[in-house]
């Protein structure tokens, strides 16, 4: 078994198939998997991209050919032209249950669906994206929102753009899937004072402030505020403290200092790819 980081911002694990075992619709489950697989069953089920669970024959390592794999998947490689070497996907989805996707295809409802809710125009279709790419990723709707969180830090910040309306210039907004992310993660609640309250539709009350006004939306330039707080960051003599990154660690609001609660201390910074032969 091989780690190696994951050009996608989840962990997961994938099998590599061989030449002999695809002629023969074979996938040979490597020892170091094994103990996802039941011990004694001779079918498992496989879920297809319709959804629909497929029954699989399955020789469990404990049999007499003391090799662990699964049939009957002649149709899957040559409709996926699966080629020696490839890799495969493994998720176990439940008792006797797996998922098994060619890592390409994999890789590309990943990035689809990333590029949808960069593209949302409003919270629900980011939430919507979110749920489809937590059944793709095989993850927590969570999970999925603190990788989109991860994923997003590390680009570029760049200029916030304007637009002109009826001559007068307007700085852009924050996208919904920002805003969504932001929500879930601090859940309205202030990184400066903790601060929030419940409106009367029961949401929790929550500001976004651009730490720079002239740079774009970008998590190391946005802050979850309280309105009492947007406004001193307004108006109140202001000192920011950054860290290396260039997260905003600490602000002095008329001589009182304040640390700066950053989600990104919490969450894993680097995904892993586990490759079984």
């Amino acid at each position: 078994m091989q780690k190696t980081n994951s050009k996608i911002p989840f962990d997961y694990i994938t099998v590599k198939t061989t030449k002999s075992r695809i002629a023969k619709g074979l996938l040979a489950i490597p020892v170091s998997l094994v103990e996802l697989f039941p011990k004694n069953a001779n079918k498992i089920f496989l879920l297809n991209e319709l959804g629909k669970e497929e029954a699989k024959s399955f020789t469990p390592y404990n049999s007499s050919s003391r090799e662990c794999r699964i049939g009957g998947l002649k149709e899957f490689y040559t409709k996926n032209k699966t080629k020696d070497g490839d890799e495969l996907v493994i998720q176990l989805l439940d008792d006797n249950k797996f998922k098994i996707i060619p890592e390409n295809i994999f890789e590309r409802h990943i990035s689809d669906l990333e590029l949808k809710i960069d593209k949302s125009i409003n919270e629900n279709e980011v939430e919507r994206h979110i749920r489809k790419l937590s059944k793709i990723a095989n993850k927590t709707s969570d999970d999925v929102i603190k990788s989109e969180f991860v994923r997003l830090a590390k680009q570029e910040i760049i200029p916030r753009k304007t637009r002109i309306v009826t001559q007068i210039k307007t700085k852009e907004n924050v996208p919904a899937s920002y805003r969504k992310i932001l929500l879930e993660l601090y859940r309205g609640k202030c990184q400066v004072s903790s601060f929030t309250f419940l409106m009367k539709n029961g949401n929790p009350y929550f500001e976004i402030h651009h730490i720079d006004p002239f740079k774009g939306n970008h998590f190391k330039n946005l802050l979850v505020v309280s309105p009492n707080v947007h406004e001193q960051f307004t108006h109140a003599k202001l000192e920011q403290f950054f860290d290396n990154e260039s997260w905003l660690r600490k602000v002095k609001f008329s001589e009182e200092i304040h640390a700066v609660f950053q989600i990104i201390d919490k969450l894993p910074n680097i995904f892993k790819k586990e490759i079984h032969y």
